[in-house]
C-alpha cells in the first residue's frame, strides 16, 4: 500500500518536527485545521494554476498567508458541509459496495517533508498500490444529477484529481458522489488518470507559487513554518 505508506509516513515526521498530534485525528477535526495552515491543498488547485495576474490565485495566495500570521483556519460552517459530513461515512460503505474495494478515511496527505503541498483524500481504497478517492455528497439532489449525466467533469474537479495524483505519485484518482435520496443510482464514480499537460503545469505552477508566497511572507516578518511553531511553544508553556 505505497499510498497509504506515502501519507502515515509524512504525517509521522511532521508529528516529530512539530509535536502536533494528528494520530487520531479525523478530517474537520481541529488538528485537521491545524496541519492544513498554509498549505496548498489540491482542492484549490484550479486557483494555483490560474493566471499569475488572476484575482482568483492571488486571493488564493493571501489566504493561505493569512492563515501562516494568524494560525487561524477559516470556519465554514453552513448546511450543506453539514450534510456532507452526515452522508461521508455511507457514500464510503457504497463506494466499497460498488467496487468491492476497502476504503480506509485518511487525514491529509502531504507531497514532502516540506509540508508545503498536500491532499485531503477522503480515502484511500486498498487495491493496487492504493487508490485515493474523493467523496462529495451534494446538498441537493439537482447538483447530484448533473455529475450522473455530464459527459465532461468540472475543471475544478479535474485540477483537483491531477493534483491528488501528482502529490501522492499515484497513476489513478477516484471522484465520487453520493446521494442518499436517490431511487436507484444514488452513488457515481468516475476515475482519472495522469494527464501529462496537467502534470507539467502543477509541476511548474506549484513552485512559482510557492516561491511567490514566501516574497509575500517576508513582507510580514513571519516565515511558512511559524504558524506550527507557535502553537508548539503555546502548548508547552500552558
Amino acid at each position: 500500500m505505497r499510498v497509504l505508506n506515502h501519507i502515515e509516513s509524512h504525517l509521522k515526521k511532521f508529528e516529530s518536527k512539530y509535536g502536533i498530534n494528528v494520530s487520531e485525528a479525523g478530517q474537520g477535526s481541529e488538528e485537521w485545521k491545524l496541519i492544513k495552515l498554509g498549505v496548498l491543498s489540491a482542492s484549490n488547485a484550479h486557483r494555483v494554476v490560474a493566471s499569475r495576474s488572476s484575482e482568483a490565485r492571488r486571493s488564493y495566495m493571501a489566504e493561505l498567508v493569512a492563515q501562516v500570521c494568524t494560525g487561524i483556519f477559516p470556519e465554514v460552517s453552513a448546511r450543506p458541509l453539514e450534510w456532507g459530513l452526515e452522508n461521508e461515512g455511507s457514500a464510503r460503505s457504497a463506494y466499497q459496495l460498488m467496487t468491492g474495494h476497502e476504503a480506509r478515511p485518511v487525514l491529509f496527505g502531504f507531497q514532502d517533508e516540506l509540508f508545503r503541498v498536500g491532499v485531503s483524500s477522503d480515502f484511500v481504497a486498498v487495491v493496487g498500490d492504493g487508490r485515493p478517492g474523493e467523496i462529495k455528497c451534494p446538498y441537493t439532489t439537482s447538483e447530484y444529477i448533473q455529475f450522473l449525466t455530464m459527459e465532461k467533469i468540472k475543471s475544478e474537479w479535474h485540477w483537483q484529481m491531477q493534483m491528488g495524483m501528482w502529490v501522492l505519485q499515484t497513476d489513478v484518482y477516484d471522484f465520487c458522489q453520493f446521494d442518499p435520496r436517490m431511487r436507484s443510482r444514488s452513488f457515481h464514480s468516475v476515475s482519472q488518470e495522469p494527464d501529462e499537460k496537467a502534470q507539467r503545469t502543477l509541476a511548474d505552477a506549484v513552485p512559482q507559487f510557492v516561491y511567490e508566497m514566501d516574497k509575500v511572507l517576508e513582507k510580514t516578518g513571519i516565515k511558512f513554518g511559524d504558524q506550527w511553531t507557535r502553537f508548539q511553544k503555546n502548548k508547552e508553556a500552558s
